[in-house]
């Protein structure tokens, strides 16, 4: 059961069944994931994709099961400080409670959710909450990520679906707390001309290229348009221009800059050393795993950066090639990898030592990629164990040697072995 508990599991019957074959998805209300239940308009905290970033926060809109992988679809929310402004910069909160909400939705596994969290949608003109009768965050703003601005929630400049849906979060809050008093006339904050000058921005600007979204109406040309990436959107941009890897399309560096930076990579010097023969980067990897725990993030091996690099760019080109076609596959497939890579172990070595090839990730199923293991590699995994220990023992009914030790029992001083059939 303890295992059970590491992998997120619907709740009840589907809601709905959409598609066919390999796309068909199962929808449903809420999921257990270690001993707590989300439903559907739960607001949530996320697993962030750097230990030092602060939780993710978003809202859970749907709850889908596909090929044995359970992923929640969240609306985001933006912290002040992770909202970019057109003119460059970011916004300063005025309370450390104070989030953006907004339209940008994206698919992540279920597996990401941390916890439940309370969010209040505020008004200006309304006076804010008491930390300690009402804790947790507070929204009276909208982050309009394709034009780069910010909204009051009362602007009534939205597209009726989604005023619709600013008002029903605004009631919630109010059936929640109750009316809250209005603000006098001169705390109200007064609208920047910046954040307000384009009252079009959210009605008929297109969808942007760099938004990873949910939305159907996406197509190719998305894929076209995006800008050239600098330095100061790629962690890891320097290691790829220097291998030529940049693919100078914002949304494939992002990915594969997410990629890399799944990986340990060697020091300034190991990077040199790396010129050597790559073939010899497996045998280094290899031997000087057996004197490590390899279930020891901080014992794991590091590899040069051209080493990764290389293989990080040939699994995001397969993916690519695979899903350009459609802006929401890619993103979903390159979440999946990216999730799977940074969480297993042997994935990870297998990958860098070259025993799986990488557009091989692109037919394994997640319970798979968990393993790390092919389904040719899982199918025959039990018995090439049993042929692994061998002993001197010989078969009672024919007196050879070929008998294979079917247990290991630990037991005090020393191993004792159960010999098994002949193999």
């Amino acid at each position: 059961r303890e295992e059970d508990s590491t992998e997120a599991v619907p709740v009840g019957e589907p809601l709905k069944v959409t598609g066919k074959g390999k796309k068909q998805r199962r929808h449903y209300l809420s999921f257990e994931y270690e001993g707590n239940t989300f439903e559907l308009e739960d607001p949530v905290l996320l697993t962030p994709e750097q230990q030092k970033e602060k939780p993710y926060v978003a809202i859970i809109k749907d709850i889908t099961e596909n090929d044995g992988s359970l992923s929640v679809t969240g609306q985001w929310f933006y912290r002040p400080e992770e909202a970019d402004k057109k003119g460059g910069g970011n916004w300063t909160a005025s309370d450390t409670r104070e989030l953006f909400y907004s339209f940008h939705i994206d698919d992540v596994p279920a597996e990401s959710v941390m916890h439940k969290c309370v969010v209040h949608f505020i008004p200006l003109n309304k006076q804010i909450p008491s930390r300690k009768e009402h804790p947790g965050f507070i929204v009276q703003k909208v982050y309009d990520t394709v034009a780069k601005k910010l909204w009051n929630l009362t602007d009534k400049d939205y597209e009726d679906n989604k005023q619709h849906e600013i008002d029903l979060l605004v009631k919630k809050t109010v059936d929640r707390i109750g009316q809250l008093p209005d603000r006098e006339p001169i705390d109200v904050p007064a609208d920047s001309t910046d954040q307000f000058s384009n009252k079009r921005g959210l009605r008929k600007r297109p969808p942007n290229p760099l938004d990873v979204s949910r939305d159907t109406t996406g197509k190719p040309e998305q894929f076209i348009k995006a800008e050239t990436p600098g330095s100061d959107n790629l962690k890891h941009y320097a290691i790829l221009a220097k291998y030529k890897a940049v693919t100078n399309a914002t949304y494939r560096d992002k990915w594969l800059d997410k990629l890399v930076d799944t990986i340990p990579l060697t020091s300034k010097e190991g990077a040199e050393a790396s010129h050597a023969d790559a073939g010899s980067v497996a045998k280094i990897s290899n031997s000087s795993s057996s004197a490590r725990d390899p279930s020891s993030s901080d014992n794991e091996n590091s590899y040069p950066p051209d080493v990764v690099v290389s293989i990080m760019a040939s699994l995001e080109r397969s993916t690519y090639d695979a899903l350009h076609a459609d802006f929401q596959k890619y993103n979903q497939k390159m979440r999946k990898l990216e999730f799977n890579i940074k969480n297993s172990p042997v994935l990870r070595r297998r990958l860098m030592n070259k025993e799986l090839d990488p557009p091989v990730l692109l037919t394994m199923s997640p319970d798979e990629l968990k393993a790390g293991l092919t389904p040719a590699e899982k199918t025959s995994e039990p018995e090439e164990a049993r042929r692994l220990q061998m002993t001197d023992a010989r078969c009672e009914r024919c007196t050879e040697k070929r008998v294979g030790i079917s247990d290991i029992i630990h037991a005090g001083h020393g191993d004792r072995y159960q010999v098994g059939e002949k193999i």
